[in-house]
């Protein structure tokens, strides 16, 4: 980015947009409009996934949201939220292929037997 940052806010911001680039792979102009975004809109998300990148305003019209397509450079994750105040990534679900641990539950419906046949007896 050709400028440099000179609050804290704006480093703060500058920074989530350089961890982005660790797993997008953004030109120069696209990382200036992401951070222009941001410092415009103090209210406004970005939402990564797959290969898009996408600019939610905090107004309620969503006509104005605006993608960035851009390759995602890592397989770890399947997504990313950002904003003013956050920097949250999705990694990525995979599936056990383990078997089940489930039992069907047939030693409590035992013990419910055992109970009653004791409580029978008592009588």
């Amino acid at each position: 980015m050709i400028r440099d940052p000179e609050t804290y806010e704006e480093l703060i911001r500058y920074k989530r947009c350089v961890d982005l680039t660790k797993y997008y792979e953004l030109t120069e102009s696209q990382i200036e409009k992401i951070y222009d975004f941001l410092e415009s809109d103090k209210e406004g998300k970005i939402k990564s996934t797959g290969d898009y990148i996408t600019l939610y305003p905090s107004t309620l019209n969503f006509t104005n949201e605006d993608v960035i397509i851009a390759r995602c450079i890592n397989s770890s994750i399947d997504g990313i939220l950002m904003t003013n105040t956050m920097l949250e990534i999705i990694p990525h679900y995979t599936p056990s292929s383990g078997g089940s641990s489930y039992s069907g539950g047939s030693s409590s419906n035992n013990n419910n037997n055992n109970n009653n046949n004791n409580n029978n007896n008592n009588r």
